[in-house]
């Protein structure tokens, strides 16, 4: 039996559900050019999802992962709850990657091209070694890239760089039960008018975004 507490959260997060999959319903396919058909494909699972939620099927990593795909690529798959060939991977050096990733600052397309880089596998921003990634990911969404979209408008939010790592962050937030980073989605989803369209490149990570956040909602649902 849930307590009172537990029932206010699970009734919160399954509006939520049912708000994002009206918002995922009204995305026109065609406007994404070339990702159309990736577009269709998340709004059919998103529809076609039992009321309890998305498949969640994200495994937590106990080792570093390759694949075969780059990041933008598993991203899709991931988004689609499709399989992805893995394999033992060597971990690249940690320390290096954060002291370079921490040196961007305003320099987006190389935080995006450094994080890409390193999650080809994007399960692996789940694993223990990457705290201090997660942490600086978590906090440039929440503070500084906060701040500039209070200050300024939505524009800023339409970045490949922070939409990559708004998936990043509901890639993990479908396997923790750290609230700030599903606290995190749900600062962006509320900033995001539902008409609304990214000016990037890879515009249809908002899309993959709204389908990983619709899993890490489904994942932190409490079952009565």
């Amino acid at each position: 039996m849930m307590s009172d507490a537990q029932e206010l959260i699970s009734n919160a997060l399954t509006e939520r559900l049912r708000e994002l999959r009206a918002v995922v319903a009204q995305l026109v396919p065609a406007d994404f050019g070339e990702m159309s058909t990736f577009v269709s494909g998340v709004q059919r699972l998103v529809a076609e999802a039992a009321t309890d939620g998305v498949p969640n099927s994200l495994l937590e990593p106990t080792d570093w992962l390759a694949s075969d795909s780059d990041c933008l690529d598993s991203l899709r798959k991931l988004a689609l709850d499709e399989s992805i060939r893995f394999q033992p991977g060597e971990q690249p050096q940690t320390e290096v990657f954060v002291r370079e990733l921490r040196s961007t600052l305003n320099e987006s397309d190389r935080r995006f091209q450094l994080l890409a880089q390193r999650y080809s596998c994007p399960l692996n921003f789940g694993l223990p070694t990457e705290n201090e990634t997660r942490e600086f990911v978590l906090e440039r969404l929440m503070v500084q890239d906060r701040s500039r979209v209070e200050m300024d408008s939505i524009r800023v939010a339409g970045t490949d760089d922070l939409l990559l790592r708004l998936n990043l962050i509901a890639v993990y937030a479908g396997q923790t039960s750290d609230l700030r980073f599903l606290d995190a989605l749900n600062y962006y989803y509320e900033l995001i008018p539902s008409n609304w369209r990214p000016h990037a490149r890879h515009d249809w990570l908002m899309v993959s975004y709204f389908a990983l956040y619709a899993r890490a909602l489904t994942a932190r649902c409490v079952r009565k």
